[in-house]
């Protein structure tokens, strides 16, 4: 099995050597990744100036772009004629929940991958970030190792064209506090403070972007689209279970161009 990973926390982010480290001992992997954090930059392309690659030690190779540009140019340029069984991007710093995955640089690097044709998985660790997080992204690395290897999920994502497999693990002390895996729409949850403004110490007013959300309530999290009871993604973690949200993407739903052609045709 060959397998590519990126992410948008950087080439020495502790989350990805996790996520390495666990594969290789399943697959032949590659890393190809950015030369420093690119959180939020979605699926954003640099097609204004030019890409360099910088091969390090441990043969990953970091790139002065975006996690889509890295995806873009290991498959098209940099392993042209490999046939990677899949992509799978993260282990991101923190969790990449509800409408986050229209922003977020893991998911991002996941889509690009989908958009060529190879199954895509995003992975992110809930409360990822501090020092002390080490021994949780060994864990949340493991269990991506056993949903590769205890489940079909390749083969099943491989008969889904342009779905993305955004999963969060909890942060949790201990691989056993995991309760299991539990597929899960994409929650809804209002952004509490979308801009702080700040003036700095020039007096010029200054502006810090949030997605931090407001508590969750049932109205926010209710689905309307499926007919199964499912939990969202953001009430699976909290719950202690690793959330499995299958997204799909470049898709215009039948129902709404019959709604759109009643009104406006």
């Amino acid at each position: 099995m060959k397998i590519l990973i990126s992410n948008d926390d950087g080439v020495y982010a502790p989350g990805l050597q996790a996520l390495y480290e666990a594969l290789s001992t399943i697959a032949t992997v590659m890393v190809v990744a950015p030369n420093s954090e690119q959180s939020g930059c979605a699926s954003a392309l640099s097609i204004t100036a030019p890409l360099y690659t910088h091969q390090l030690p441990s043969g990953f190779i970091a790139v002065n772009g975006t996690p889509a540009d890295c995806i873009y140019l290991a498959l098209n340029e940099l392993y042209p004629d490999t046939d990677f069984d899949c992509v799978i991007t993260g282990i991101n710093s923190g969790a990449n929940l509800g409408q986050d995955v229209l922003f977020s640089g893991t998911f991002g690097a996941a889509l690009t991958a989908q958009l060529f044709g190879i199954p895509a998985i995003a992975t992110s660790l809930v409360g990822g970030g501090a020092k002390e997080y080490a021994r949780q992204y060994r864990t949340a690395a493991s269990e991506i190792v056993k949903l590769l290897t205890d489940t079909s999920i390749l083969d099943i994502c491989k008969n889904l064209p342009y779905h993305v497999l955004n999963v969060n693990i909890p942060d949790v002390g201990a691989a056993d506090e995991i309760k299991g895996r539990k597929l899960t729409t994409l929650g809804h949850r209002p952004i509490a403070q979308p801009v702080h403004h700040v003036v700095d110490p020039r007096g010029r007013d200054a502006y810090w972007l949030s997605l931090r959300k407001r508590q969750a309530t049932v109205a926010d999290d209710t689905d309307h689209e499926s007919s199964v009871t499912t939990m969202s993604d953001d009430q699976a973690v909290a719950a202690g279970y690793i959330s499995l949200s299958p997204v799909r993407l470049h898709h215009t739903p039948a129902a709404t161009i019959d709604m759109l052609s009643a009104s406006i045709l």
